[in-house]
């Protein structure tokens, strides 16, 4: 009797001890328990991409002294709290729709496409967890793993702050504005979007391996190779390119055509593919994707051929917002009206920051 009173006693303490979260699941720290301590050494990538979060590096002797400064613990408090407040929440709760809604649609694919979608590598780990290469295409400048360590401190700390303007609105509401990361990734210690994508990776807890420069057809890229809580070998690769029909010619089609077949994801894209001068790029992923994940600024709903796709509504559709009244689609209005929309979406996406306005389809190749 004794072991079997001791047997529940054995599991209830290993439950309660520490485990890997799933793959692809990103923990959440908490930013008032860091501590600062010195460093000694070169910084690796991954402790830039701790330093450019506002978290205590492993190495580098100077990014270490950098830390000890007000100005930087002030960037380090803005950083976490914006990450704790606002994007942790919001990113648990598309982890947890998607595991219910997409993943059982779409599957875990090998390729998440996500073009328009600048540095937004956050959401896009969210929604596709399980990804293994994310492909994000935008018109900034990519950049490059930024030296630092002998760099002007007065001047990598201005950049610091201009890191966190740039990251402001997508930790808070979940998208870039293009004209303010125009101004903010301009010059200085850490140009580009490259910066963007190691902070993030660091605040999803991730261990960044290496940072390398990519030609994309001609194009500037950067690939972050890393890995997340739960393990798997990931790498996320940002090409900056004009994707009109005037930039989007042969090259860069055959370019990206090698990851093509998987998923596309269109978040906060303007309405640029309901434009004639973008019919190229959304052409291409019709005939190149298996699914397609999006909100009614992506692909006009009028594109999807019904002997083609299977297509399923999630949330609220009435209308975009003011700025794009025009793109108002009453074809997805009436489809809305009729199947009352799917499940609720539990966060905002896009340009609807509130989730009861918010809007997902999900389309998947017959």
């Amino acid at each position: 009797m004794k072991n079997l009173l001791l047997l529940p006693l054995a599991c209830l303490v290993a439950s309660c001890g520490p485990s890997k979260p799933p793959r692809g699941q990103t923990q959440v720290y908490d930013p008032n328990q860091q501590t600062f301590s010195p460093a000694e050494g070169e910084a690796t990538p991954n402790d830039i991409a701790l330093f450019l979060a506002g978290r205590p590096v492993e190495h580098g002797a100077a990014l270490s002294r950098l830390q000890q400064t007000a100005e930087y613990q002030g960037h380090a408090l803005e950083m976490g709290r914006n990450w704790r407040v606002f994007a942790a929440g919001r990113t648990g709760k598309q982890r947890d729709w998607s595991s219910a809604n997409v993943r059982p649609l779409t599957g875990d694919p090998k390729v998440l496409l996500y073009p328009f979608g600048g540095p937004d590598l956050l959401h896009a780990t969210a929604l596709f967890p399980n990804a293994s290469n994310y492909v994000l295409l935008g018109l900034e400048p990519a950049g490059g793993l930024p030296s630092l360590e002998n760099q002007d401190a007065g001047a990598v700390l201005g950049s610091l702050n201009r890191l966190g303007r740039a990251m402001d609105t997508q930790l808070k509401h979940g998208y870039f504005i293009t004209k303010d990361m125009k101004g903010d990734l301009a010059g200085g210690p850490m140009p580009g979007v490259a910066p963007i994508l190691l902070a993030t990776l660091s605040l999803m807890d991730a261990q960044v391996q290496s940072v390398q420069s990519i030609n994309a057809a001609g194009r500037n890229g950067v690939e972050i190779r890393y890995r997340l809580p739960g393990g798997g070998n990931r790498s996320a690769i940002y090409v900056s390119g004009d994707l009109s029909n005037g930039g989007f010619n042969s090259s860069y089609r055959n370019w990206l055509s090698s990851y093509g077949g998987g998923v596309a994801y269109f978040k906060a894209a303007s309405y640029l593919m309901h434009d004639s001068g973008f019919s190229g790029i959304r052409d291409w992923v019709l005939s190149n994707s298996h699914a397609i994940v999006q909100d009614d600024s992506g692909i006009p709903y009028r594109n999807f051929d019904a002997s083609k796709w299977d297509v399923r509504l999630f949330g609220n559709y009435e209308a975009p917002i003011e700025l794009f009244a025009k793109h108002m689609q009453p074809d997805l209005k009436a489809a809305y009206d009729a199947t009352g929309g799917g499940s609720t979406v539990p966060f905002g996406s896009g340009y609807q920051i509130r989730d009861y306005n918010a809007n997902l389809l999900i389309a998947v190749k017959k």
